[in-house]
């Protein structure tokens, strides 16, 4: 699957009216096409508004903001989604709610089997797309889902807020398998697709500043989710009921490392681990909970250089660490607009793959072999940031990875290499 927010290269946005501080209740809004390329995904095009309204009262990083993104792609990625957040509600001010409604559909997404160490064949990517066998690695996904999450700020203590958070989210999960392809072969738990219903509580103790693009600050979150599976039958009707779930924990740090002629150098990490116990479908293996919506070990977001969902897992973790450096700033539209070069490093792992229960690894362990000795994947890279009135982040990032593939000797290790245009920070 791809990353939640697709690839885009900015176009000169439509943009409001010079914006004044928050204070002065001047909204910020841009429209504009979007089109980008990334190594998952390939071209793609579409169209982005954004909206951000200030309060009467100053209140970051917003009163209110609302997204509405469309994005198609040349690979058969579709992506059309609306996303909103509201801040200051409640009799105190102390709720936000935050939504997310998707349509999504993949019509390459990648299996690779589970586990820690499956080998990935490049031989198949190089045969001619007229070969059944070229989307040996591939299948089809259909996916809309909402995602909905309030949280309620306790209390500030030290630097930052103490908040609590329970969240719904609804995810229908059509699964096409292409002949010959590995996932026919395996026909993991979840093969047949199904609907899915999760709530999660969580905690968060939030030091950020600014929230969008912090220099300083931490987020630290402690969470659970429960998921119950309708699950499909295989003929487009349901089947059985099931249900999985477990805790997860996210780290998020910002440490301001020098500061030269008003730029800022900024060391930014996060981790983050999840365990999900029951039997869990194979696609649900790359989504993480959380109070807002984050996919895959590999990809754009959480293992850059390794291809989206190139490792599942209902154990995962990852780890990374990015050097934002302020280069220059302008004006733009009346606004500032800031740009970041970012070398960045990234490492990541699953594990917990049953190897005595066939319904939930499938019957040939991944297909190409299971190699549970690989500890940890890392990928390193370059990236570009251009950060528009401190709400707006444009990326472009170049990584390269560690895959497992055949060699002459057995199994050895070959380069990976992604690229990609996004919005937002990786985090």
């Amino acid at each position: 699957m791809s990353p939640t927010d697709a690839p885009v290269v900015e176009a000169a946005p439509v943009a409001a009216p010079p914006a004044s501080p928050v204070s002065a209740q001047k909204p910020t809004w841009s429209v504009f096409p979007v089109a980008g390329v990334d190594s998952d995904d390939g071209f793609g095009f579409g169209a982005r508004a954004q909206l951000d309204i200030p309060g009467k009262v100053p209140i970051e990083p917003y009163k209110s903001s609302f997204v509405i993104h469309l994005f198609v792609t040349t690979h058969g990625y579709h992506h059309d989604r609306f996303k909103f957040d509201l801040l200051g509600l409640g009799p105190r001010g102390n709720l936000r709610l935050m939504g997310h409604f998707a349509f999504r559909a993949w019509l390459n997404d990648g299996y690779w089997g589970l586990g820690n160490g499956t080998v990935h064949d490049p031989s198949y990517d190089a045969l001619s797309v007229d070969d059944p066998l070229h989307k040996f690695y591939k299948y089809q996904l259909i996916q809309p889902f909402a995602h909905l999450t309030l949280r309620d700020e306790l209390a500030r203590v030290g630097p930052g807020a103490v908040s609590i958070y329970g969240s719904w989210e609804g995810r229908y999960s059509v699964i096409h398998a292409y002949p010959d392809s590995l996932l026919a072969a395996d026909q993991p738990y979840g093969y047949e697709g199904g609907l899915a219903a999760q709530i999660a509580v969580g905690a968060l103790w939030d030091t950020r500043s600014p929230e969008v693009t912090p220099d300083h600050g931490a987020l630290l979150e402690a969470s659970a989710r429960g998921v119950g599976m309708l699950n499909g039958d295989g003929n487009g009707g349901f089947g059985e009921v099931s249900a999985f779930g477990g805790p997860m924990l996210s780290v998020r740090g910002y440490v301001p490392v020098a500061e030269f002629a008003g730029r800022h150098v900024t060391y930014a990490a996060r981790a983050m681990g999840e365990y999900l116990f029951g039997p869990v479908p194979f696609y649900e293996m790359v989504q993480w909970g959380g109070f807002e919506p984050i996919e895959g070990v590999g990809g754009s977001d959480t293992l850059r250089g390794d291809s989206f969902g190139r490792w599942h897992g209902p154990g995962k973790a990852v780890e990374q660490n990015e050097l934002r450096v302020d280069v220059v700033s302008h004006p733009f539209f009346h606004r500032k607009l800031r740009w970041q070069a970012v070398p960045f490093a990234d490492v990541g792992a699953v594990w917990g793959v049953d190897r005595e229960d066939p319904g939930l690894i499938g019957r040939s362990l991944g297909g190409a072999g299971e190699h549970p000795a690989v500890p940890v994947h890392p990928s390193a890279g370059l990236g570009v940031r251009a950060i528009w009135a401190t709400t707006l982040v444009g990326r472009f990032d170049v990584a390269v990875g560690q895959d497992l593939v055949p060699t002459s000797a057995g199994v050895g290790y070959g380069p990976s290499v992604g690229f990609y245009l996004a919005f937002d920070h990786t985090y």
